[in-house]
């Protein structure tokens, strides 16, 4: 009896030397005790004996809380460093965190986004000008009220230099219209014209930007960023009034402020949802006919304020992994 007892603890131990119990504690709090023989960029590749059967599984950084290695194995199959993670801090391998909660580092980050955008300079002026034209007031402010809301799209390429900082360039387009009819007077004190009154305005927007992302939550999987962008903004206004046709077009600096969430799908690809504020004043602009073309420096109170804020929803790509 002893010899038997003698010979089943000496198997257990070859057993247990074979298949030191590593341990993966995934992000569900399940315990996987098994032999951790290759540690990826994405994956952790890991065997399990079953009474004398071994399988061989893998799982996902994505999925993973912490894990630990008992005895490293040496040779080809020596785990290597996840990124982000740090080695046990002894042979008997203490649990550590995984740090990376998407795998490797994503360098090219590139957004996609589209939603609405409202300019909240005053109209004031303007609507007095329409007044004065013979539009009645409640048309005048119908008329603005419309012309300050508008569609917005942009798209982003920004490279990231940490796994939290990047920089990249920002693109921005903004359309909006409006239009009124109705009897306006050409101040000769002897007609009025009945006629249309509108405009479609178009402002685009490109500049270099500055983002920064950090992800909240356990899961990592839900992230808060924020961007900050200066370049140039390009202005064009096709106009239609009683007293012909119009291009007013003109060109400034812009700057944007964002700040948005978004939740990864996947490592390369997740949703957001984003709050913006743009900011430009044109203070020249050029007016044509079609025929006759005039250079004009607004005055202080009729520089064209551009500013608005803008409300999106968007798809974002993680890409080329280092």
């Amino acid at each position: 009896m002893k010899r038997i007892l003698l010979l089943a603890f000496i198997l257990t131990g070859t057993t247990f030397a074979l298949f030191p119990q590593d341990q993966i504690i995934t992000r569900n709090n399940d315990t996987i005790e098994c032999r951790i023989t290759r540690v990826t960029r994405n994956e952790i590749l890991f065997e399990i004996d079953t009474k004398g059967v071994t399988s061989s599984g893998k799982i996902p950084f994505t999925e993973i809380a912490s894990y630990s290695v008992t005895n490293p194995p040496t040779g080809g199959s020596r785990p290597a460093s996840p990124p982000g993670a740090m080695r046990p801090a002894s042979p008997t391998g203490s649990i550590r965190p995984v740090l990376a909660d998407t795998g490797p580092l994503s360098r090219l980050r590139l957004s996609l986004n589209g939603g609405a955008g409202y300019i909240f300079s005053s109209s004031e002026k303007a609507e007095e000008s329409m007044v004065a034209w013979g539009i009645a007031q409640d048309n005048a402010e119908a008329y603005y009220n419309d012309l300050k809301l508008g569609i917005y799209g942009s798209g982003d390429i920004t490279f990231m230099v940490t796994p939290g900082i990047g920089t990249g360039l920002r693109y921005k387009f903004f359309c909006t219209d409006a239009g009124v009819k109705g009897f306006f007077d050409p101040d000769d004190g002897m007609y009025l014209i009945y006629g249309t009154y509108s405009e479609h305005i178009y402002v685009n927007f490109a500049g270099v930007s500055l983002f920064y992302t950090e992800s909240v939550g356990r899961s990592r999987k839900l992230s808060l960023y924020a961007s900050w962008a200066a370049g140039l903004t390009l202005y064009r206004n096709e106009t239609e009034t009683f007293q012909g046709n119009f291009l007013i077009a003109g060109k400034s600096l812009g700057m944007d402020g964002t700040l948005g969430l978004e939740y990864r799908l996947t490592p390369s690809m997740a949703l957001g949802a984003e709050l913006s504020a743009f900011n430009s004043l044109l203070r020249k602009i050029e007016m044509t006919d079609g025929t006759n073309t005039e250079t004009l420096e607004l005055e202080k109170e009729n520089i064209e304020n551009l500013s608005r804020f803008e409300l999106s929803l968007g798809i974002r790509f993680y890409l080329w992994n280092r």
